[in-house]
């Protein structure tokens, strides 16, 4: 139930920050791509949004071939008000 929320959150952030490319996973396992408006990955600046999020105490990762993926792994305490933190985390980062 938290990771389908996070995955809706995710998705309606999609829709406001066209760099959000694909999000995907399952339960809190979850990860999402960054990219341009022509689909080209973006590794520097994906890197920079996990540093961002480190500053405020969210840990991430980057993965993937070419390194645009922002994979997320939390604990299994994870709950419905951290996908709200996470979630405005983000949005500020992106704004």
């Amino acid at each position: 139930m938290v990771g389908r929320s996070w995955i809706s959150q995710l998705n309606m952030l999609k829709e406001q920050f066209p760099i959000i490319g694909d999000v995907r996973g399952q339960g809190l396992f979850l990860g999402f791509e960054l990219t341009d408006l022509d689909k080209n990955h973006l590794p520097f600046q994906t890197g920079l949004l996990s540093n961002r999020m480190k500053s405020y105490g969210i840990l991430t990762s980057t993965d993937g071939p070419d390194h645009n993926v922002i994979k997320m792994k939390p604990p299994l305490c994870f709950t419905s008000d951290h996908v709200q933190e996470f979630t405005e985390r983000l949005h500020s980062i992106l704004s």
